[in-house]
């Protein structure tokens, strides 16, 4: 109820087909890969299950990975616009702009939600997967968004940090769901 609420909030009373479809499939406990055009609606698709999930559990984390700096902000604005009040939901980027007292404040405090990049991902959160034990120990979706961008040598090295982040989980006694989005695949 408290995400019906939100979406009312937001005009939303209806969902689309694809979003439905990608909701149920990621209540089910599949991974999801969800491909339509642009301006659709494709985040509702995995913002809507990874709330679900951590209203349900609020030890749940995710991990949102974004190619841009400019959808990392987007993302977020769009994300706390759905967020229950009063639901202690956080939603936090981390990318190379963020200062070292803010990314130690991070790691001791790990958000519900951390919004970031396959770098930065790769650079600071993987070699240090012990400092942010408390987050993947309890992560439970990842998502990666603009899967179109994530072609040729950018692509291969993505791959082999998807691959890395599913090893470190696995020894953190996590597996999470994965959730991607294109809307040019």
């Amino acid at each position: 109820e408290p995400l019906a609420a939100a979406l009312r909030g937001a005009g939303i009373d209806r969902l689309y087909t694809h979003q439905v479809e990608a909701v149920e499939a990621a209540r089910a406990g599949a991974n999801v890969l969800l491909v339509t055009g642009t301006a659709s609606g494709k985040s509702l698709g995995y913002q809507l299950p990874v709330l679900e999930a951590i209203l349900a559990d609020p030890s749940a984390r995710a991990l949102f990975l974004f190619p841009i700096k400019a959808l990392e902000q987007d993302q977020r604005t769009s994300l706390e616009a759905l967020i229950p009040f009063g639901s202690g939901i956080r939603a936090e980027i981390m990318d190379g702009d963020t200062p070292s007292h803010r990314r130690a404040k991070l790691r001791a405090d790990p958000p519900h939600i951390l919004i970031t990049n396959p770098d930065i991902l790769h650079l600071s959160l993987l070699p240090g997967h012990e400092q942010w034990q408390a987050f993947f120990d309890h992560l439970r979706y990842v998502v990666v968004d603009e899967l179109h961008t994530y072609k040729g040598i950018f692509g291969s090295h993505v791959a082999h940090v998807l691959r890395r982040l599913r090893r470190v989980v696995a020894a953190h006694g996590a597996r999470p769901q994965f959730v991607a989005c294109s809307a040019t695949i």
